[in-house]
């Protein structure tokens, strides 16, 4: 009986009454298949840090204070200096699927990057302003959130000038209106012996703000806290450069070399200013005399939840007069 079943299966192939097919992919349609993969997932992060850039930005210069004063007239003049650390959510699934493809393991798809700036903020003469600017540069070499030989460099030049409507006083918080604008160069890159994938940013930052605090302090001694919160409604213009490249002619994920070119790359930018990304931040300063310690954190409202949830946090201590 078996055999007869496998006669009249053989017939009916035979005679096209079943039709099989078996289509295994050219070389060539593997090989657009599989270089398209890879730099779709490049495009993907490159375009990500035209979002995630500009909030690891905007966030590394807050004071709890929504206005430090003026130093002029006043005694003592106001101003301020310190550092800030912390850090930013980034979604980096884009890259991690490049990197997959091109065999270099250890990339994970989100990562809790490295901030580190110092700042300086100075009270306006006579009208209730103040100016602040800040600078941020760093070169993480070998991420050690990462098991792959994964990099991450940057560098940050922002300033940005307030506006007191009101003044923090006995009863009444202060309240601020403010602008600001930062400059953010770097580089994120992976890479093992075989291949290497990597993303130049260049991204540009506008943003207005309005901050209110209020000032809880012991009288004379200066020792209090200072809580605060503010809205923040921020646009970047980006051009953010990504290539790729296979580095010798071994296997690289089951793909040799030398079927593909020794490097690709692209561009991820925006059309102008643009991507309005509205953001609450807020936190508290914990001050003691002339140094106040701020904790703040700050999320990206178009960008909760799921993959590209988008925040930050970060600790500053400041000397302020």
């Amino acid at each position: 009986m078996k055999l007869l079943k496998k006669i009249a299966f053989s017939a009916l192939l035979l005679t096209g009454g079943i039709s099989l097919s078996f289509a295994l992919p050219s070389a060539s349609d593997f090989t657009d298949s599989y270089i398209n993969e890879i730099n779709s997932g490049m495009d993907d992060f490159a375009d990500e840090l035209g979002f995630a850039v500009p909030q690891a930005a905007v966030q590394q210069n807050v004071y709890a204070d929504a206005f430090i004063g003026k130093v002029f007239p006043a005694v003592p003049p106001h101003f301020a200096v310190g550092f800030n650390a912390g850090f930013t959510h980034l979604n980096t699934e884009g890259i991690a699927k490049a990197a997959d493809k091109l065999g270099i393991s250890g990339v994970k798809s989100d990562l809790y990057f490295p901030v580190l700036n110092a700042d300086v903020r100075v009270g306006g003469v006579f009208l209730p302003f103040d100016i602040g600017v800040s600078f941020m540069t760093l070169d993480v070499s070998n991420l050690n959130t990462m098991s792959a030989d994964f990099t991450v460099e940057f560098l940050t030049l922002a300033v940005d000038a307030r506006y007191a409507i009101l003044e923090d006083g006995l009863i009444c918080p202060g309240l601020s209106v403010g602008v600001g604008y930062s400059m953010n160069k770097g580089t994120f890159g992976a890479s093992n012996k075989n291949a290497e994938v990597a993303v130049d940013y260049d991204v540009h930052t506008l943003y207005g703000q309005v901050q209110v605090s209020k000032a809880f302090n012991i009288p004379v001694v200066r020792i209090g806290f200072t809580p605060f919160l503010g809205l923040r409604g921020v646009i970047s213009n980006y051009s953010n450069d990504w290539d790729w490249n296979v580095k010798n002619s071994t296997l690289v994920a089951g793909l040799d070399a030398a079927q593909v070119a020794s490097s690709y790359s692209g561009t991820a930018s925006s059309d102008g200013f643009g991507g309005f990304q509205p953001q609450i931040y807020g936190g508290v300063g914990f001050n003691f005399m002339l140094i106040q310690l701020t904790a703040s954190v700050c999320a990206d409202l178009r960008h909760i939840g799921g993959d590209d949830n988008l925040w930050s946090g970060a600790v500053s201590l400041r000397a302020k007069l």
